[in-house]
């Protein structure tokens, strides 16, 4: 806690924490999800945790001044991770946009179908992929050793697309969302993201040295 012309004041970190726990909770109460096991809450939030922690290593890493290559070259591994995943696909309809509301995390799950492509957005797998995107673009602007976890990163995305993009391709409401966790494949694909977050902190350390 900082102190400005004598009074304390509290870090933006601990205050962005509190506007997103609020905004999470306020969330779950209008939604009031029906939970079905641990793991339909628990791979959200590891996910979502292991991002925020990620988000940290690349901004101290100097994310601020990064070269508009490596930004091009993260924003592409990004949407590789989005096509492996399934999550980013090609379509040829009339544009159709759709809200699903599932527990925080899995929710609020948004999925487009468009003339060129169709998206689908749910938050922890989209905010983790662009999250290595992002770490991807600094190793690669401070090193080119983010090879290997950027390799193991892809796992994260092969791992989960069967069972994401069976449930995800009808109806994205909450039972169908938890009903992918019953899949062997997502403690594997967490293994591989967090293999990867661990894995580019650690190049982007040696690098600061």
């Amino acid at each position: 806690m900082s102190v400005v012309d004598g009074r304390p004041r509290l870090p933006l970190s601990w205050v962005a924490l509190a506007v997103v726990a609020g905004v999470t909770v306020g969330y779950w109460l209008a939604v009031d999800p029906v939970v079905q096991s641990a793991a339909q809450v628990g791979y959200p939030l590891l996910w979502l945790a292991a991002s925020a922690v990620g988000v940290r290593v690349a901004v101290d890493a100097g994310v601020r001044s990064l070269s508009p290559l490596p930004a091009l070259g993260g924003a592409a591994y990004t949407v590789a991770l989005l096509w492996t995943a399934g999550l980013l696909a090609p379509a040829a309809s009339a544009p159709e946009l759709s809200v699903h509301l599932a527990i925080p995390g899995w929710g609020p799950a948004v999925h487009y179908v468009g003339p060129v492509v169709a998206l689908t957005v749910v938050p922890f797998l989209v905010g983790g992929y662009a999250t290595l995107g992002l770490l991807a673009a600094v190793a690669v602007d401070r090193s080119w050793n983010a090879t290997m976890p950027g390799a193991v990163g892809l796992l994260a995305c092969v791992s989960c697309t069967a069972p994401l993009v069976a449930t995800l391709a009808g109806s994205l409401g909450a039972g169908s969302l938890a009903a992918t966790l019953s899949t062997a494949q997502y403690p594997v694909a967490t293994a591989a993201f967090l293999l990867s977050i661990g894995g580019f902190a650690a190049v982007l350390r040696r690098t600061a040295v």
